[in-house]
């Protein structure tokens, strides 16, 4: 590979690896993540300097995964120097299957850009697609982009190592499209880098993708920061009744519905953190548990929501939550029993005594009433957990209250709040730290070429969130009381994050389309510009 690099320029070098890279199916939970590993680690061994020095080129290989997934490292060490500079990045990608009839074309640019020019539907990529100025194809822009950016960089240094005041890590990870279990996995080669060169880990520089906000917006976002995630769950127990005696139960799914027009997208359950993209709450699965046909309401519903976290911590969050639904459950309950009321007196059918009610508990407010009621909570924990080792992370939690409540075997319609995985931890860069001024002088150097606009959290989450925490120890302990066998199906280093606490910031690369057919990366910013901003901040923050 390097042959075809060698006399090429930045941009040339960026877009050639892009092309090499979206050419090799990576999708997340398939084996296109070892073929994209090996592609990586082809890439940085065919550099002369990692074939002079092999050693500094190595592969760690997930835990017990099925796929024999890897992460990929790549290191230039300068004598005696401490002060040691990540550049990281993903290399799988979401599906291709949104590509419909251009599936076969999803990972070739040149036959999209074709398509896309005659694409009258949408005159914005149409533009683009006559411009020459944009690359297409899955994973273009989140991230093989970002990837050959990284590449391109530590390609530049291993040729220039005068230049070169400090250490430069490269590190490709696997698994980022759903539960991060490279950068987790990842945690353990840094710490014992760490140890066994005494590095010192100035920064860690992200290139995931940026977007633009709004139509015609032209300003690139640089993120001090990495906004977290919470998956919050709920298990929604209705009173299943006859579709001939409807007023009698509750409804799960009716319930279920609540809290969706409750939660999903509400801003008033945001935190208000000035000038940043706080989103709200978006829900990404409602399905009640009913597998074949009959006249029975549905007696229980699942759903989650992928819930942002910023600055409040989580357990924080999950019991705002709660309150919320508890008041609205109670005001379902008081129209239920008005139009049960009203049904009845139409019919002059006396009144009748309505006692329903629906419980709300978080997770751990659950298992205490159970022990309260005699149940033995941990003994029957341990025995579900034995015999579901091999359940998906996020259908356990649900499988698992389904289990507990079958044994106290009450009549009581419920909702229980608890957490799944994938958690995310929020962080971020201090303004009065070293990074940030640096980060904000890096960027004055290049004001007249660019608009940049710093923010704090990076909103799209990415793998930044597992180098450093926010959170304290406390906040945490109570986080995993609401998160259903936590320690055996997301075992999270917490230690290990706040031990290492490596600042991230995210210069990414731009475009538009992200997890679209409509991906596309912007060649001049991303493969001209970018690499030459990446180095200016490398070369601040290698400075004393």
């Amino acid at each position: 590979m390097y042959q075809k690099l060698e006399k090429l320029l930045d941009a040339q070098r960026v877009e050639a690896l892009t092309r090499e890279l979206v050419s090799v199916k990576s999708v997340n939970g398939t084996s296109g993540e070892v073929a994209i590993a090996a592609k990586v680690e082809s890439i940085l061994r065919s550099f002369p300097f990692f074939q002079q020095h092999p050693e500094w080129v190595w592969t760690q290989e997930l835990v017990n995964d099925r796929l024999g997934r890897k992460n990929v490292f790549a290191f230039i060490k300068k004598d005696e120097a401490a002060k040691t500079i990540i550049y990281h990045s993903h290399m799988d990608t979401v599906g291709i299957e949104d590509f419909g009839a251009l599936k076969e074309a999803a990972l070739d640019s040149d036959k999209l850009t074709e398509y896309f020019k005659k694409y009258s539907e949408d005159p914005d990529i149409q533009k683009d697609a006559c411009s020459g100025d944009w690359l297409f194809g899955r994973g273009a822009l989140d991230m093989k982009s970002g990837d050959a950016v990284n590449l391109t960089n530590l390609l530049y240094y291993s040729e220039h190592p005068q230049e070169m005041a400090g250490n430069l890590l490269f590190m490709g990870n696997c698994v980022e499209e759903n539960d991060h279990s490279g950068a987790i996995a990842a945690l353990d080669e840094l710490e014992k880098l760490k140890k066994q060169y005494h590095l010192s880990y100035e920064v860690a520089i992200n290139t995931d993708f940026i977007s633009p906000k709004y139509e015609g917006d032209q300003q690139k976002y640089i993120y001090y920061g990495a906004a977290g995630k919470a998956l919050t769950c709920f298990y929604i127990k209705g009173i299943e009744t006859h579709v001939g005696n409807t007023y009698a139960g509750i409804d799960s799914t009716l319930i279920a519905s609540r809290i969706n027009l409750l939660l999903n997208n509400n801003p008033e359950f945001v935190e208000d953190i000035p000038d940043e993209e706080v989103l709200p709450s978006s829900c990404l699965m409602l399905r009640d548990q009913k597998d074949f046909y009959n006249v029975q309401t549905a007696k229980t519903t699942h759903m989650y929501f992928n819930t942002f976290t910023y600055k409040r911590p989580v357990y924080e969050i999950l019991q705002h939550l709660k309150v919320a639904v508890e008041h609205d459950c109670h005001e379902l309950v008081k129209e239920m029993i008005a139009k049960q009321a009203a049904y009845l007196k139409k019919l002059s059918f006396p009144a009748v005594k309505d006692e329903r009610q629906i419980r709300v508990y978080t997770f751990a407010e659950y298992l205490d009433y159970l022990k309260q009621e005699g149940v033995k909570v941990e003994e029957l924990v341990h025995t579900f957990w034995s015999e579901h080792q091999e359940a998906d992370k996020r259908e356990i939690g649900f499988a698992l209250l389904d289990y507990l409540d079958k044994q106290i075997n009450d009549n009581t319609a419920k909702v229980i709040l608890f957490l799944a995985p994938p958690f995310c931890p929020h962080n971020s860069v201090a303004q009065d730290s070293h990074v940030y001024q640096k980060l904000k002088t890096a960027l004055a150097a290049y004001e007249q070429e660019e608009a940049f606009k710093m923010k704090q959290f990076f909103p799209y989450l990415s793998d930044s969130s597992y180098l450093a925490i926010d959170e304290t120890d406390a906040e945490i302990d109570q986080l995993t009381k609401n998160f259903p066998l936590v320690k055996e199906i997301y075992p999270l280093p917490y230690d290990k994050m706040r031990l290492l606490n490596i600042p991230a910031v995210d210069i990414g690369v731009f475009g538009k389309g992200a997890h679209t057919w409509k991906e596309r990366v912007y060649k001049p910013y991303s493969f001209e510009f970018l690499p030459k901003l990446i180095r200016e901040f490398t070369t601040k923050m290698w400075e004393k």
